[in-house]
């Protein structure tokens, strides 16, 4: 799918925009003033493939966090997400901070609001305008709200631009899909900026995942967005990294680490397929962040008719057959028809080495 191309604008030690990945953020429960715990969640977070991490940050102490965090993550994209007290966007860039996030609807005071662009203009630290539908501007509450969303970010991208500004990403999240879709499709006809795609309040577990999932692949199919966030109801951000890598991968946008195709099951299936691939996860697991450099498509099916098929494109492949065999591939090739016993163990053999090579090469 062809990629709507946008401004490249720098964040940290990232580009976004123009040619760059569409990058994966999350934002963080823990409080940076509490930076111990919140340093924990970022670390978490970027071990399951986080790439840009935000943070609230609504008092002095968070401020504070803020400078301790980063004298131990200098490396890390870090976004500062501020809302009516501005004086606070001042003090995070000067912690060190990447960019600042600002809602249209909570930075009322214009003449703060241009000091703050004049002072990340002049220290390098980008702009994200983001409004949401839940604290829209009062003079923009009686508009219908995708055309309150749109004139929202428009208006705070004019004074930017007036100062010469130009580090900036754009968001407008709403927690309904069709307006979502409508304003983000809206703002990348419009602007030249990068966005970052959203869908807010999407709620919890399956629901939450469901919602972000639809709102996010039909976006990212149309070619709008340059990073995303997954935002769902939960005790931390692990969750949401996971749903968004999983809608890069299921778009072929981007790939990493072990992707599994297994069949879906049915009465035919020849052997337990679920059981399989549960522990071929678990088994996987402590090597997935090895496995990042080396993508690999595994294939688990539980029967004859799709399964030779299914495995010969994958990498590896384990497809279940009558009389309690299980034929083995390797790149289109059958190796070897084993007893249903062994086949598992031997396939997780052959994908371990294979990211462990894949790892000395990289080196």
């Amino acid at each position: 799918m062809k990629r709507r191309r946008t401004q490249e604008v720098p964040l940290g030690s990232l580009t976004v925009g123009g040619d760059s990945p569409v990058w994966v953020e999350a934002m963080g429960r823990r409080p940076p003033g509490e930076w111990v715990s919140c340093l924990q969640e970022i670390e978490e977070a970027f071990s399951q493939g986080c790439e840009i991490f935000r943070v609230a940050v609504f008092d002095e102490r968070g401020v504070s966090g803020l400078r301790e965090i980063k004298k131990r993550r200098r490396d890390l994209p870090l976004v500062a997400d501020i809302h009516f007290t501005l004086q606070l966007a001042f003090q995070a860039i000067e912690a060190g901070v990447d960019a600042i996030r600002i809602n249209p609807g909570t930075a009322r005071d214009v003449g703060l609001l241009e000091s703050l662009i004049d002072f990340a203009r002049d220290r390098g630290v980008t702009l994200r305008i983001g409004a949401n539908t839940g604290s829209l501007p009062p003079s923009l509450r009686g508009k219908k709200r995708n055309e309150a969303l749109v004139e929202s970010v428009g208006l705070c991208v004019e004074l930017a631009e007036k100062k010469n500004m130009r580090r900036l990403i754009l968001s407008a999240k709403s927690p309904d899909i069709e307006e979502t879709i409508e304003v983000y499709r809206r703002l990348s006809k419009t602007f030249p900026y990068p966005l970052h795609i959203g869908l807010t309040e999407a709620g919890g577990g399956l629901e939450g995942i469901v919602k972000s999932s639809v709102a996010l692949g039909v976006l990212l199919a149309e070619g709008i967005g340059d990073t995303l966030r997954v935002s769902l109801t939960s005790q931390n951000p692990v969750l949401e990294v996971k749903v968004g890598w999983e809608i890069l991968e299921a778009l072929n946008i981007r790939s990493r680490g072990v992707t599994v195709i297994s069949c879906p099951t049915c009465a035919r299936v020849r052997g337990n397929v679920v059981l399989c691939v549960q522990k071929f996860r678990r088994a996987i697991a402590p090597l997935e962040k090895v496995a990042r450099k080396t993508p690999l498509k595994v294939a688990i099916m539980g029967c004859e008719v799709n399964g030779p098929g299914e495995a010969r494109e994958a990498d590896f492949g384990l497809a279940l057959s009558s009389g309690g065999k299980a034929a083995l591939f390797v790149r289109g090739t059958v190796t070897a028809v084993v007893p249903q016993e062994e086949a598992l163990e031997k396939l997780i053999d052959l994908v371990g080495k294979a990211i462990q090579k894949g790892e000395e090469r990289s080196r």
